[in-house]
């Protein structure tokens, strides 16, 4: 337990001071109760974040963070559980489409069922369609190509492109020394193309149909592809391309999983893959409903995934390097933000991937955050992402009645330790200390009100879990600990006001307090998890506070919001927030503010409403979504 948490010295009232652009963190103001901490915590505050616009999609192998506007691919990306992370081979870029002059302009683009891209040219000679399509369950891609004459013409079409690299990416991104292997394959009648270390790393294969013209050229580590026929057609005639993308970890795998692809051809992968999407669709074209399809889809496919070796499932904050902490777990992440869209999504999947999470990362829970393998990536105990686990499983529970769930060893194992392990961080006042913070920066005072509040739920869920498998004395044991922290909140975080008695953001227990709010952990929640009704008056006052200038971390602005000492722009997790918390306005706030191309961030320009910080945010955007399909009758 840190100083702070064993009530060093005096403490001291703040509001944690005014934002200060320049500096780490405000330091907090004297006030009564004597100096508090003599240090301004450290924190990592996210950098701007400076990508070109990019319409992502993916299946549970493959994903495509950077197809851009104009229908270039820049990467293919795979979970591999062998590098902990995502291995990527991106080009400049790795594959574009081609037909004559016709891509001198930009295209039309949408999005087929909310989710699948389509780019359209067209010229006074042809049109063209490029299709993207990321079939469920395999490994592999398939890029589309549709031309069609408008008068007679000939033309040269296909892809070309260029492999450049081969990266991985844990956080950030970097350049492997690897050697990249290409050939024409006579068996498969592919294009090859291998990372090869010691070992392969991973590997990709393009089967055209119909057969192309192959040219594969090799510039030092740079390998460079044509795959083009010459098109003669006449007005009306319609000419479709279609090429079968495999992904390995080797090119074995990659070859003859593009062959199986071709096999089965693009009609039945794409009627395959739209059966798929259906049930997913909002109803309606309005704004809200497609973003609530678009976030709802980029959570399934980007928070979790397969690894391309071993085929295990895992949950990652994003599968996308444009998310500049992706590729590892964080449990709040997961179970509070990404789980209750995933239930609306997919149950079978969002079973594999509570089971994987109980599995592998309950050894290490309330740690910062881990690799996919369980082990720590980045240490700091954090006590939401201790509570995140029952209130998780919880929340799987009351989506799915899937009670099955509860004869897993490793849920069981999870149930049993939690109280135990809660109760390791019991302080003399009742409450729960924390290291970290809901953005995982080092707090001010150690008794946060959130965090004991996540805690109490997941005391209440776990109780009820084990009343569930017969546990009767484990159960009561949990509902009298969730009764003690109860009183502890109420004892010690509610405190003066502005406008009366408010719930603190963090205590230490012998009377000095903050006021802030943050909103990865907000206190706009605490009626969402139960504690309180959404009408009591200590609540209230506290939302209002949050909500009004009187909070130094109010941002005004076109898209005004509340913010934080870790990202002091708008957070889009603030509407989220809202709307779980019953304030249906934050919709005209999604309405208009664009993010990240449609899809959660973590912060957006309050001016234009376009990302600033923590782009292609997956987590993020499965919270997004469940919260709008709280106000669905309000989408109009």
């Amino acid at each position: 337990m840190t100083d702070t948490a064993r009530g060093r010295g005096r403490t001291r009232h703040t509001r944690a001071g005014a934002p200060d652009r320049g500096k780490a963190a405000s330091r907090p103001r004297d006030g009564p109760g004597g100096p508090g901490p003599a240090e301004v915590p450290f924190l990592t505050r996210p950098l701007p974040a400076r990508f070109a616009p990019a319409v992502p999609t993916a299946n549970d192998y493959v994903a495509l963070p950077d197809l851009a506007p104009d229908g270039s691919l820049g990467s293919l990306q795979v979970l591999s559980a062998a590098a902990r992370g995502l291995v990527g081979v991106e080009g400049s870029p790795l594959l574009r489409p081609l037909a004559g002059g016709t891509l001198r302009r930009r295209p039309v683009w949408e999005r087929v069922d909310g989710w699948i891209p389509r780019f359209r040219w067209s010229s006074a000679d042809l049109s063209l369609t490029e299709t993207v399509l990321a079939p469920p369950d395999h490994k592999g891609i398939v890029i589309l190509l549709e031309v069609e004459a408008r008068r007679s013409v000939r033309v040269e079409a296909g892809l070309a492109g260029q492999w450049d690299r081969t990266t991985y990416t844990l956080f950030h991104t970097r350049t492997l020394p690897v050697t990249a292997a290409a050939r024409i394959d006579p068996w498969t009648r592919s294009v090859s193309l291998e990372a090869l270390g010691p070992l392969p790393v991973v590997a990709w294969a393009v089967h055209p149909v119909p057969d192309v013209r192959p040219q594969v050229e090799r510039s030092r580590n740079r390998i460079s592809l044509r795959l083009t026929r010459p098109l003669r057609l006449r007005r009306g005639q319609r000419e479709v391309m279609a090429f079968y993308v495999g992904v390995g970890a080797e090119a074995d795998g990659a070859r003859t999983t593009a062959v199986d692809l071709r096999r089965r051809g693009w009609e039945t992968l794409l009627a395959e893959t739209r059966s798929r999407l259906a049930p997913l669709q909002a109803g309606g074209s309005g704004r809200l409903g497609a973003l609530y399809t678009l976030n709802l889809l980029f959570n399934r496919f980007f928070a979790c995934g397969r690894t391309i070796d071993t085929e295990q499932w895992v949950w990652v904050t994003s599968r996308s390097p444009r998310y500049y902490v992706c590729a590892a777990f964080w449990s709040r992440d997961a179970f509070l933000w990404s789980l209750p869209g995933l239930v609306l999504a997919d149950r079978d999947v969002a079973r594999e991937v509570v089971l994987y999470a109980c599995r592998t990362h309950w050894r290490n829970a309330g740690m910062h955050a881990q690799y996919v393998d369980g082990s720590v990536i980045y240490p700091g105990f954090e006590l939401d992402e201790l509570a995140a686990f029952p209130v998780g499983v919880g929340t799987y529970l009351r989506a799915t009645g899937d009670e099955s769930i509860l004869d897993d060893p490793a849920v069981r194992q999870v149930l049993a330790d939690y109280p135990a392990r809660l109760d390791a961080w019991r302080g003399p006042c009742g409450l729960h200390a924390t290291f970290l913070d809901p953005s995982d920066d080092p707090v001010v005072y150690p008794y946060l009100t959130y965090d004991n509040v996540l805690a109490w739920r997941g005391l209440l869920d776990a109780a009820q879990m084990c009343e569930r498998l017969g546990w009767r004395e484990q159960a009561a044991s949990a509902r009298r600990a969730a009764d003690d922290l109860q009183r502890a909140v109420r004892a010690h975080c509610i405190v003066p006001g502005p406008d009366g008695p408010m719930f603190a953001w963090a205590v230490d227990g012998q009377g000095g307090y903050q006021l802030y709010d943050n909103p990865p952990g907000s206190l706009v929640l605490l009626a969402h998890h139960g504690f309180c009704a959404p009408d009591d008056p200590v609540y209230a006052a506290t939302v209002a506070w949050i909500r009004s200038p009187a909070n130094p971390w109010y941002v005004a602005g076109t898209f005004g919001s509340p913010a934080s000492a870790h990202s002091p722009d708008p957070w889009p997790m603030a509407a989220a927030n809202d709307l779980l918390a019953g304030r249906a306005d934050a919709l005209q706030w999604l309405r208009e503010a664009e993010m990240d191309g449609g899809i959660a961030c973590e912060t957006v320009d309050a001016r234009t409403g376009r990302v600033k910080t923590g782009a292609a945010f997956a987590t993020c955007a499965g919270l997004l979504a469940a919260a709008l399909a709280l106000h669905r009758d309000r989408w109009a």
